[in-house]
């Protein structure tokens, strides 16, 4: 095949990519990122466009302003219009539950849900999010979910299958081109996205492929599948991860609802394993019971009251194996708030009583409550289970603010407080954002960030000045955090824990990020915005001042935090808006897509790669007289929180040793600290590196060509799988044993997955292998046997060793690319003492000020985190995952088990555990970081121990390759 052929075969499967192709979550092929669509109301603040980012002046035309009249002028509003869920209490029904119905939208005109601006896949009760629950922390919850979806009528493959979109390129060319013709329409043109996805059987027909119908699968298999069946978890609760006593569903993740037309299915199917329900599977409706409180009771003493659950801000949402990604991402979420003696406190300080309503200002500085739901969703859905004959292609909406996406504005006096309850729900690599407050209004519009000015003369139409990164920063105004992941912050303080508030304007003071550094005068855009990248990972300070910024919240996908936001007392008439400015780092998408434009000299030939995206969460309109009560100092209500309970304080060397009675049981020496090691690994199909396939095995196993392996142009190559390699290893203690068996993906019922003791508490480790892979792209200077599509001979440099050799030559760029994976663990928190960041020479840096209490922590690529867990109260297995969620779908989950009996406990014993102000090196020589050449292969390979769809890929040993 020649250049020109090359070309634009590459195009065509580019222009699919943009319509949304490349998204086949239902299918198990893995999204692609699709850019923002242009049809976006104008100055919504969600932006149109093709999706370059702020300031970027790329693409091939300038941004443009909106029209005036488009945006909203918050300073002249007359009424706030600020909207937020309906709220939802226990103590209001007493032994009622709330029902929460899963339905789904087939062919509304237009989306009847706020939360989808698009035709929506799924929704709570009709509406996006769904109701917030509100209870206390000694209060019992009840949900009825019932599924109301229709069957799930997708197929997937059986064992080694390739990804349709990553086959031989004439295998996809004649599959497309048959795909055409059924519809009437020559073979020359980009094919229809709903055509591709109604008709997904035909990529894999005349193949060995066996395909099984996804309405028969009872086990929690490693694709994306069955969007027709859901689950409910409660993310961030302490509570019975299992089945409670009276035969109702605790945070059970298992648990899998089926519709009820998938239960007839079952009852009349006569296929082999088809017929009966499997343990965990209910059809059409389950019955959920929370009973919150009764904390750390095997700690209690006799006639000390029950430790009601702390307070604290959580959400809930589907966990149905397969089905999370398209589920969450259509809107199934929603807040749950467990209120306590923290908000007793505060409302006290500020009211005079302990329970005012939330939602109504209140006392001497109009104190309330707001909550902000951001869900950013850059990627199609597509309902597959619907059947081919409904044309289910999908555009997922943009970001959603507690389901809506015209930005509303708040009204607020001069010195008033407010605390705000911010989640982020976004669920894709483009969820992680920085949360934030500007003074003066701003829009995001056409790839652009506009500040918003007043005309030139009275009358005059309003005016909009591009805002930089840099004027970003520079327009942050003081927010004060009171808690992260629904858990109030705690400090140590003299040796002592207390509870605690952030001001924010403190952190990092008269920093400079990296990435917000402006091109200077003749100064080539993309290049300068490359240097940006690159400088962001020089050293520690640089790493610090990228990750840690005054005024700002890091919020990964699923994170949580409560801020305070006063209006400064002189404020009246000024706007301000809140603001989640995207952080583009978290993959190499944006520093690979810089590459790329650099290197074909095309600004913007990035399809399906859109750059960041900036959200408008709101507005603040500060107008009237000064609250009565004066200027409030926020940072007084430190002293009226109460102490912290034993559930939170930090957690100690103390709690990690092993007593002699459980090391005699254990078979470990006494005193010795309890650890584990986890490393997440994994690619996506799209940029999968180019492996030759050794002949032997070829020759061995001939029925794997065209589903394991491909001979291209007389070269046999590895293909890119159906499941992808995101995986999860719980044997990577590279001190006991230097060479770890590949990953697994996810098991229900595999017997090595890690098992704590009850009531004892663990230090872990987690490392992330999915490093950026280099390679030459330019094949016509660099000969690759077998090269097809976007998959080159890919080598695992470090960033500075690639960074020169992209210096030299453009052509050798990042192609595969790794990824930050956003750690979640279901029932406990975590202690989080370090998050270690590697700079460009793989020197590691903690970035965290100070310890905190998480759920969620992103593990950077090639980097480590660090965290100490109390595994309290519940005998039971649960989860932790990857909450990007089209990983979790796709295997990157591991079941975790605590149990009643000291030898049945697997952790690793220690001589030493790290701490927060450890130096990196000395982290090290505790627990031995990967080589570059490991993660290698631990991202290529796993294990599927799954029996009905199982395989080991790739089945041989890997060669790691490395650069002439």
């Amino acid at each position: 095949m020649d250049d020109s052929q090359r070309r634009k075969r590459l195009l065509k499967r580019r222009a699919l990519l943009q319509m949304g192709a490349g998204s086949i979550a239902a299918l198990g092929a893995g999204r692609l990122e699709i850019a923002a669509s242009s049809a976006q109301v104008p100055g919504s603040g969600q932006g149109g466009g093709n999706g370059q980012g702020p300031g970027s002046g790329q693409g091939p035309q300038a941004p443009r302003p909106p029209a005036p009249e488009a945006v909203v002028n918050v300073a002249a509003m007359r009424i706030e219009d600020w909207t937020e869920p309906w709220i939802w209490r226990p103590s209001d029904w007493p032994n009622q539950p709330l029902a929460l119905n899963v339905v789904g939208n087939q062919h509304p005109p237009r989306a009847s849900s706020p939360g989808n601006r698009f035709t929506p896949l799924f929704s709570f009760n009709g509406s996006s999010p769904g109701p917030t629950i509100r209870m206390r922390g000694d209060e019992r919850l009840r949900v009825t979910l019932r599924n109301h979806l229709g069957p799930n009528l997708s197929r997937v493959p059986k064992g080694p299958a390739p990804d349709p979109f990553e086959v031989r390129p004439d295998v996809l060319d004649a599959t497309f081109c048959r795909m055409q013709k059924a519809e009437g329409r020559p073979c020359d043109t980009a094919p229809n996205a709903a055509t591709v996805f109604g008709h997904f059987h035909e990529f894999f027909e005349g193949s060995p492929i066996e395909l099984v119908d996804t309405n028969c699968l009872s086990g929690h298999v490693n694709v994306p599948h069955g969007s027709h069946t859901t689950n409910l978890h409660t993310h961030g609760l302490h509570v019975e991860p299992g089945m409670n006593p009276n035969g109702t569903a605790a945070d059970n993740s298992f648990l899998r609802v089926l519709p009820h037309a998938d239960g007839q299915t079952r009852k009349s199917s006569t296929a082999p394993g088809c017929r009966g329900l499997a343990p965990h599977e209910r059809v059409g409706e389950a019955q959920y019971e929370h009973p919150l409180g009764n904390v750390q009771r095997a700690q209690r003493r006799p006639g000390v009251p029950a430790q009601p659950h702390p307070p604290g801000t959580h959400w809930y949402h589907p966990h149905a194996h397969g089905s999370t990604h398209d589920q969450v991402a259509s809107g199934l979420a929603g807040f749950l708030i467990v209120e306590g003696d923290v908000d007793d406190a505060i409302n006290r300080a500020m009211t005079g009583s302990e329970r005012p309503d939330p939602c109504v200002k209140t006392g001497p500085y109009d104190y309330r409550e707001r909550l902000m739901l951001i869900q950013r969703v850059e990627v199609s859905s597509v309902d597959v289970d619907a059947g081919p004959r409904r044309g289910q292609g999908r555009v997922a909406p943009p970001t959603a603010i507690n389901g809506g996406f015209t930005p509303t504005a708040m009204f607020m006096r001069p010195g008033a407080v407010e605390r705000w309850r911010v989640l982020n729900g976004s669920v894709d690599g483009r969820g992680f954002k920085f949360f934030m407050v500007l003074e003066g209004q701003f829009v995001f519009f056409d790839r652009q960030l506009w500040r918003v000015l007043p005309g030139e003369k009275p009358g005059a139409p309003r005016r909009f000045e591009a805002a930089t990164r840099q004027d970003v920063a520079d327009a942050t105004v003081r927010l004060y955090q009171l808690s992260f992941d629904g858990i109030t912050l705690v400090e140590v303080e003299n040796g002592k824990a207390r509870h605690t508030i952030r001001d924010l304007s403190q952190q990092n003071a008269g920093s400079r990020n990296p990435l917000d550094r402006q091109p200077g005068p003749g100064e080539d855009v993309s290049r300068a915005r490359l240097k940006n990248v690159e400088d962001c990972y020089r050293d520690g300070d640089s790493l610090r001042n990228l990750f840690v910024r005054p005024n700002q919240v890091f919020l990964t996908n699923a994170n949580r935090t409560d801020v305070f936001f006063k209006a400064p007392v002189n404020a009246a008439g000024k706007v301000y808006t809140v603001f989640a400015q995207e952080f583009p780092l978290p993959t190499d998408n944006f520093q690979q897509r810089l590459q790329v434009t650099i290197a074909s000299g095309r600004p913007g030939f990035t399809p399906g790669n859109p750059a960041p995206v900036d959200v408008v969460v709101g507005y603040i309109r500060v107008s009237g007289e000064p609250v009565p009560g004066g200027d409030f100092d926020v940072m007084s209500l430190r002293d009226k929180l109460p102490p912290v309970p034993p559930f939170l304080l930090p957690v100690d060397d103390r709690e990690l040793r092993v007593p002699a009675g459980e090391a005699t049981r254990r078979g470990v020496p006494a005193g010795s600290f309890r650890t584990r090691v986890i490393s997440y690994s994994g690619y996506g199909p799209t940029d999968f590196p180019l492996v030759n396939v050794p002949a032997a095995f070829a020759v061995q196993h001939p029925e794997w060509k065209g589903r394991l392996w491909e001979e291209i142009d007389g070269t046999r190559v590895l293909l890119p799988p159906f499941s992808r390699t995101m995986a999860v290893s719980g044997a990577f203690d590279l001190a006991s044993n230097p060479n770890p068996p590949a990953p697994q993906k996810f098991g229900h019922h595999d017997p090595h997955h890690p098992k704590m003791l009850v009531d004892t508490s663990e230090e872990w480790v987690l490392y992330n292998c999915s490093i950026s892979l280099w390679s030459h792209t330019d094949v016509g200077k660099f000969k690759q046997p077998g090269q097809y599509g976007l998959h080159y001979r890919s080598y695992p440099l470090s960033r500075a060793d690639g960074q020169a050799r992209f210096a030299r030559d453009p052509g050798f760029q990042i192609t595969t690319k790794g990824a930050d994976h956003p750690f979640h663990i279901h029932v406990n928190p975590c202690w989080v003492t370090r998050i270690d960041v590697p700079d460009e020479q793989g020197r590691m840096h903690n970035i965290l000020d100070a310890p905190q209490w998480m759920d969620t922590v992103s593990i950077p690529r090639g980097g480590r985190v660090v965290f100490r867990s109390r595994f309290a109260d519940y005998v039971g297995t649960w989860v932790n995952h990857c909450h990007i969620l089209m990983h979790e779908d796709h295997g990157m989950m591991q079941a975790v088990e605590t149990v009643p009996r000291a030898a049945d406990a697997n952790y690793l014993p220690r001589t030493r555990v790290a701490s927060h102000a450890m130096p990196s090196d000395e982290v090290n020589a505790i627990y031995p970081p990967p080589s570059r050449e490991l993660m290698y292969r631990q991202s290529m390979t796993f294990v599927d121990a799954s029996p009905e769809l199982g395989q080991v890929f790739p089945g041989f040993p890997l060669d790691v390759p490395t650069v002439e």
